[in-house]
């Protein structure tokens, strides 16, 4: 019995370290049990807001699920990206991106391969890869582990991410 108590602590310190070393848990920013909108109009606005930068986000809806690799049910966001950019791949998500103004160039798949300059990594590009053009109106699904990069343009999109594989069998 005792064996079972100190194995449940040491595993429950380790899960609080862990949790406190990594992002803030997610949480609920709506109710779950009702279904969520946001006008054309809204996300416009939302995006509008974004500041400057190569890269910029803002999470319009996310929830918590214990079940989960990363403790995140899914997160839906307004991401734009300009260039220059990283190229990226989520081992333990999937996402998918609706483009909602701008166009520009995404390359998926391929290997991630480091950039360095002065033996220093400095970033991460693909090598190899399908290349679409991407607009308005466009969507684009990445499984986890499938690299993906913006390469040209200047695109602002909705994201919607589900952490993949589920700590249980469904």
């Amino acid at each position: 019995m005792r064996i079972v108590l100190v194995a449940t602590m040491v595993l429950a310190v380790a899960a609080s370290a862990s949790a406190q070393e990594n992002e803030p848990l997610p949480k609920d920013t709506s109710n779950p049990k009702q279904a969520f909108y946001m006008s054309a109009a809204d996300l416009a606005a939302t995006a509008a807001k974004l500041p400057t930068r190569p890269s910029a986000n803002t999470t319009i809806l996310e929830r918590y699920d214990a079940s989960s690799i990363t403790a995140l049910g899914y997160r839906m966001a307004i991401d734009r990206r300009m260039q220059p950019q990283n190229g990226n791949v989520h081992n333990t998500e999937a996402e998918m991106w609706f483009v909602l103004d701008g166009s520009g160039t995404v390359t998926t798949g391929g290997k991630l391969v480091p950039i360095m300059r002065e033996g220093k990594q400095v970033g991460r590009r693909i090598e190899g890869g399908d290349v679409h053009k991407v607009s308005k109106g466009d969507v684009l699904f990445f499984p986890e582990g499938v690299p993906h990069q913006a390469t040209e343009g200047n695109i602002t999109f909705l994201t919607f991410e589900v952490p993949r594989p589920r700590v249980e069998a469904r």
